[in-house]
Formats: structure tokens, sequence, C-alpha cells
């Protein structure tokens, strides 16, 4: 009970009130997440990585357990997709929403809230790798078969910001050069708007989603997709931990972010690929509450 009130609990109280807020404030969430993509999540992984123990190691070993899991849940997906005979688009929204984690949004606050700013650090890498994740698998799983996919997945990773900032953030600690305080002091406060903005960002668009009509078809579909990403996805992201050898606040913080709900890429990728919206906002919206459930049953466990 302490882990809903104290974690969980304020991450759906500040993203409730931004909901709750939004028609009357009609925040733009396109420039919201602009922001939050190219200017406070940088901010925030190069202020994490030039300040913390964090070594290249152990963001490898990050990467390779996030890796690890995607395929797993990849090839799972497949199997549960081709039971259920789902056409090409609803199988494309099935696949992200299993396989893509809301690490941004939902993992970094809550996992601030459960570690603390080492939790922090964790799950701002984590949020790095998954963007690549986003940026290729989950191109390719949408958008299979489109002859541009290739180029679409380049353009999508070389424009994402915190690979840039992790390059530079893993170098500078990693040869102990100190950078000006002045420059220092800059980028952690533009860090410092990333946890606030996701959620947000969050509430604005579970909003959206739960106000949008939806038919009612795939109902088996969204279960599994639920299973997948709320149970299966956490369970199998701790084993893929321990079998790279990851220490244990990085492996409670991966497990962590694994376990929550779909991410909010994959309804945008979904739009543009034109691979069942409607189905993706659905696996958004369940696997966002529900989540409240089963979020605090794997942090009672990690804790």
């Amino acid at each position: 009970m302490l882990v809903l009130v104290n974690v969980i609990l304020p991450v759906f109280l500040v993203a409730g009130v931004a909901a709750i807020a939004q028609p009357r404030l009609k925040l733009n969430t396109h420039t919201l997440s602009r922001a939050a993509f190219y200017l406070f999540s940088p901010a925030m992984v190069l202020d994490a990585l030039v300040n913390s123990d964090v070594s290249g190691a152990e963001f490898g070993q990050i990467a390779a357990t996030l890796a690890l899991t995607v395929l797993a849940l990849w090839f799972v997906g497949e199997i549960g997709a081709r039971a259920l005979r789902l056409d090409a688009p609803t199988r494309g929204a099935f696949l992200t929403a299993i396989v893509l984690m809301n690490s941004g949004n939902y993992g970094m606050p809550v996992s601030f809230f459960a570690f603390g700013e080492p939790g922090l650090v964790r799950a701002s890498l984590g949020v790095t790798v998954n963007a690549v994740i986003i940026s290729t698998v989950g191109v390719y799983l949408v958008a299979r078969g489109q002859s541009a996919v290739g180029r679409t997945a380049l353009r999508r990773v070389l424009a994402v910001p915190s690979i840039y900032a992790a390059a530079i953030g893993l170098f500078v600690n990693l040869v102990g050069w100190t950078l000006p305080e002045t420059v220092v002091k800059a980028v952690h406060l533009l860090g410092q708007g990333l946890v606030p903005a996701c959620l947000v960002i969050l509430g604005i668009q579970v909003r959206q989603t739960f106000t949008e009509r939806h038919n009612g078809d795939h109902t088996p579909a969204l279960a599994l997709a639920a299973f997948g990403r709320l149970v299966l996805a956490p369970f199998i992201a701790y084993l893929a931990g321990h079998l790279v050898g990851l220490n244990d606040l990085a492996r409670s913080v991966v497990t962590l972010q694994m376990a929550t709900p779909a991410a909010v890429m994959s309804l945008i990728l979904a739009q543009e690929f034109k691979a069942n919206p409607s189905f993706a906002a659905r696996c958004i919206l369940i696997t966002t509450f529900a989540s409240l459930l089963t979020v605090t049953l794997w942090l009672n466990w990690l804790l």
C-alpha cells in the first residue's frame, strides 16, 4: 500500500491534474513533446552521466538487457499474432504495444520516486536505448513491406538527441573531465523539466485516448497485448538482467521500465504508417490504467 501511495499515485495525480486542466488550458502536446525530446531529455541524460557513477560497462549491460527483452517479446508476439490471425495493420500495432514501453512519460517519474536520483540516472539511460529501439524495431514492425522503412528508421535514429548526449556524458565521465560550472548548472536546470513535462504529456494523451471513439474488435488481442506488456515484459527483463550481470539497482530499474504501459509512440507510429491506430490507442489506455495495479505489485517485489 505504501508503494501505491508514495510512488504510483503521485504519477497518476500529476497526470490527472494535467488531464483535467487540458480543456481549459488547451496545452499543445506537440510542442511539449518536442521540448521534452529535444531539450529536457538530452539535458537529463548529459547531467546524469557527467555526475554519476554509471560506467560504460553498466550502460552496455542496460542496453543488452533491453535488447534481449525486446527480441524475446518480438518472438512471443509474432506467435500470438499468428495464433490470433491478425491482419497486417493490427499485427503491427499489436507487436509495438507489447515491445515498446512508456519508459519516458511513465517510467522515469516512477523510477525517480522509487529509487531516487540513482534510479533516475539509470532510467534515463534506458530511455535513450528505448528511443533507438522505437526508431528501429518499432518502425520496422509497423512499416515492414514498405520500401522506405530502412531509410525512415535510419533518419529516426540519427535524429535522437539523447544518443549524442549519452555519448558526450559517458566520454566526459570516463576521462574524468569537469565541465564549466555554468554549463553544469544550465544543463541540470534544463534536465529538471523532464519529469513534470513527461507527466503532463502523459495525462493529456491518456485523456485524448479516453475520449476518442474506438471499435470493439480484437478483444483477445488487446488482452494478450496487455499481458505481454505488463506481466511478461518485466519478467523477461528481470531474467535478462540477471543473465548479463546487471547490479541489483540497475536490474530493478530496467525491470520497472519494462513493466510500464504501452508507449505513446506506438500510437504515433501506427498513425504514421496506418497500422490500426484505434487498436494502438486502446492498448495504451488499457495498459495505463491496468498498470496502477501491476506496477504496484512489481515495485512491492523489487523494493
